[in-house]
């Protein structure tokens, strides 16, 4: 959580900076820029044109289309790591604070505080516009942006396969990647909404719902993403495989830039960063209610009544360690958690779950418990899929940790596999005690016999 928020923070530095006459990602000459940058995409190509920055300049040929000018940064990359995140050197050069980082962090804590202050009847509230209002402007977004010359060869790009690639199971692994992080499984969230269901709730039908939902919309920002690239490719002469950043150089690099050569940038720029900070902030929503319910569940008489406190102290605590990840060494201390967190914790979790429920506690016993609450038992494909598809095999991919061309020093991967390996520590110790406490024949959920009466 404490890393996850700066996904809140530097959005809600944009919109502040969108409302700038001139886009301040757009322009070279600023107090941070340094004298690689160069403004090439308001730059046109001509049989031998020289390009300029601050005080150096490079001659570039039609035919190398920039390819070759590998010092060169553009505006919105220097915008990002000399201003917004002010990078410094290494991972030992924690450097000063950014101040500008902290204060979105702190507002973007209130705001999570506020919506979440009276628990579930506020966040639901709250997820109305959140959950509703990024569809609104990715969709302004995209009409715009297909009206766009170039925008139809992005589209192109996006949806014409490259056959080749379907027999690497790398490219099948990264899609179930995609797929597993962006239903959240493995972290708690949806196990925590879930637990406010109803006891007879179809469950089966909402996940299905809810993996239709998630992945179309993951296609349709492609889509957005693909189109917007394929503007700026137009523009810049760029090929669009090279105008991708990855990582989070995509949403504060690369689209900045293409979001520039649309009408009126300024309201694009702020649509699009309102919608990341709406999508973050359905993702904190979740993940600080995880701890709460966690928390009440445990020892409801001494907090059940104290939730506004525990919300606070829970926010305020998220707010502190993230101060760190604030300072200019902080975006190789973000890089490194954010890569381990979410290589080994949530991964290990989910393969535990999938052995644990369909081999150990059952999948016969599985399936009679969700027929005891949707009325009919786990469809056949259902039990295959969890008894035999694991995660196991995206443990095979691991890599060392990457910030662009800066190497980690050989300890920072001690660190992370510390990072990663803490909050599996309880799982060996909890099953132990609950293998001690098995349940006998005549075990039934706690509100079962009341929600029959009344259902």
């Amino acid at each position: 959580m404490p890393y996850y928020n700066l996904y809140l923070a530097w959005p809600i530095y944009y919109m502040v900076k969108s409302c700038s006459s001139v886009l301040p990602w757009t322009t070279c000459g600023n107090s941070w820029n340094t004298d690689l940058c160069i403004d090439y995409v308001n730059t046109t190509y001509s049989s031998n044109k020289t390009a300029h920055a601050r005080n150096t300049s490079y001659t570039i040929t039609k035919s190398e289309k920039w390819e070759n000018v590998t010092l060169a940064h553009t505006p919105a990359e220097e915008f990002w790591h000399y201003n917004v995140l002010g990078v410094s050197t290494g991972l030992e050069d924690v450097g000063s604070l950014q101040w500008h980082t902290v204060g979105c962090l702190l507002f973007s804590t209130v705001v999570i505080f506020l919506c979440l202050i009276r628990g579930v009847k506020s966040v639901g509230k709250a997820v109305y516009v959140t959950a509703l209002l990024p569809y609104v402007l990715l969709i302004s977004i995209c009409i715009t942006t297909l009206l766009q010359p170039g925008a139809l060869n992005g589209v192109y790009y996006f949806f014409i396969p490259d056959f080749n690639k379907l027999l690497d199971i790398q490219v099948w692994l990264e899609a179930c990647l995609q797929v597993f992080y962006s239903l959240g499984v493995g972290f708690g969230m949806i196990g925590t909404a879930a637990s406010y269901n109803n006891f007879h709730e179809p469950c089966l039908r909402d996940s299905i719902i809810l993996t239709i939902i998630s992945e179309g919309t993951s296609i349709f920002c492609g889509l957005v993403t693909f189109a917007a690239l394929g503007v700026m490719s137009q523009r810049t002469g760029v090929p669009i495989e090279t105008v991708v950043t990855g990582g989070p150089g995509l949403g504060f690099v690369t689209y900045p830039d293409a979001l520039a050569q649309l009408p009126v940038p300024q309201l694009w720029s702020f649509m699009f960063f309102l919608m990341l900070f709406m999508v973050g902030l359905d993702s904190q929503f979740l993940s600080t209610e995880v701890i709460i319910t966690a928390l009440i569940d445990q020892y409801p008489r001494q907090l059940s009544k104290k939730r506004t406190f525990l919300t606070g102290g829970c926010c305020l605590t998220v707010f502190l360690i993230g101060i760190i990840f604030c300072t200019q060494g902080g975006p190789y201390m973000f890089q490194l958690v954010d890569w381990y967190v979410l290589s080994l914790g949530p991964m290990v979790i989910s393969t535990m779950e999938c052995i644990v429920v369909s081999w150990i506690y059952g999948i016969t016993r599985i399936s009679k418990d969700v027929e005891m609450m949707i009325g009919k038992p786990l469809p056949m494909p259902v039990k295959i899929l969890w008894a035999l598809i694991t995660f196991i095999l995206t443990l095979l991919r691991y890599q060392p940790p990457t910030y662009g061309t800066y190497v980690y020093p050989s300890y920072a991967s001690t660190i992370g596999w510390l990072i990663a390996v803490l909050p599996l520590l309880p799982i060996p110790v909890y099953m132990s005690v609950r293998l001690a406490l098995m349940p006998d024949d005549e075990w039934r959920p706690a509100n079962y016999r009341s929600s029959k009466v009344t259902g």
